[in-house]
């Protein structure tokens, strides 16, 4: 049997309304040192702002942002199905004259400066990760906001024990690959006032153990000397040179 990709997986995933619980929990945002989306609502300035969601996928981020107070959100994405369930999910949260969508190579499109440009588990499947972050930043205003949250491997060992382990590996995308450390270091460096939060040290047995509190263990964890270096997934939030 043929194994799915990411992209295969979403399209097959149905579009609902986002139910009112989640979005109570974004607004208040009570765990937003444990998840990146969490943090994202709390800490990046949205209200009254034009923000481009890169690779927006089913606009699970493009939605909520424009409910949570963007003025117009552009939801980009190569696969046009993907831009047809955005638009849905838009239409049954009420949002959809907020917005607007995309569908190309980013370097072949005109997409007017922006506020906030959000990317969201997408550069890992963008290599060379530093001319992908060139070109988008290109599209956001000085002082503007760059964040994007994705898998990162510091330890090349971790993932080989992971394939010698067996641990079940999610969809993959022809040509994605995580993170290394030198494409974060590329990042950060064409920002300035940069944040970097790293996530799922233990926390990447969650589905195995969920009764535990592993992304709270993961947040002391992550306070001590080069453990970050363990870590399954780094957000890196940082604005635009003036």
């Amino acid at each position: 049997m043929n194994r799915k990709s990411a992209t295969e997986v979403e399209l097959s995933c149905p579009v609902t309304k986002t139910p009112d619980a989640v979005t109570r929990r974004y607004r208040e945002n009570r765990h937003w040192r444990l998840y990146p989306n969490e943090w994202i609502y709390r800490n990046i300035p949205i209200q009254g702002e034009d923000v481009l969601d890169f690779g927006c996928g089913t606009g699970e981020f493009s939605t909520k942002l424009a409910m949570f107070g963007a003025k117009r959100v552009i939801g980009l994405d190569v696969t046009p199905g993907l831009l047809e369930l955005t638009q849905k999910r838009a239409r049954l949260d009420g949002v959809e004259d907020k917005v607007d969508v995309l569908c190309g190579d980013l370097r072949n499109l005109y997409i007017p400066a922006v506020d906030v440009i959000l990317a969201f588990a997408v550069l890992h499947h963008c290599h060379p990760v530093a001319t992908t972050t060139s070109e988008l930043l290109q599209r956001l205003k000085p002082n503007g906001w760059f964040v994007c949250c994705e898998p990162v491997c510091y330890v090349p060992a971790i993932e080989w024990l992971r394939e010698q382990t067996g641990v079940p590996m999610g969809p993959l995308d022809e040509g994605e690959a995580k993170l290394s450390g030198y494409d974060v270091r590329e990042i950060c460096s064409a920002l300035v006032d940069v944040r970097i939060q790293h996530y799922r040290i233990l926390g990447r047995l969650d589905r195995y153990l969920p009764d535990l509190p592993l992304r709270l263990v993961d947040r002391v964890l992550v306070a001590l000397p080069e453990v970050w270096k363990l870590s399954g997934q780094v957000l890196i939030a940082g604005r635009k040179a003036p």
